[in-house]
């Protein structure tokens, strides 16, 4: 029996083989990497999304604390502009309370 013929057979099994091994990793590979950009975009636009919500809300929440504030202020300013002022009183008081400037 010649087993040249089959060794020979073997090898080009072999090879053929190998070569299938390589085209499955290769198209492994390409399904991977396109896997991977299509996970990136849908992210990406998740991400973009969630950013335009949350900045929105904090638009929203800090125009509220602004109004808030700007109403806490005016009602301080109110009450201090209703409040009557004795300059005379205050001046008689701070002169009796601290001894005169003797240099």
């Amino acid at each position: 029996m010649n087993e040249q013929p089959v060794l020979h057979h073997l090898l080009q099994v072999e090879t053929e083989a190998a070569a299938l091994v390589d085209h499955a990793q290769a198209e492994a590979d390409l399904r991977l990497a396109e896997g991977e950009k299509q996970n990136r975009r849908r992210y990406d636009e998740r991400y973009s999304q969630e950013l335009t919500s949350i900045d929105a809300e904090y638009a929203q929440k800090r125009a509220a604390l602004e109004a808030a504030y700007r109403k806490e202020l005016a009602g301080y300013q109110e009450n201090l502009n209703a409040m009557t002022v004795y300059k005379e009183r205050f001046s008689a008081l701070v002169s009796a309370l601290l001894p005169p400037d003797n240099p």
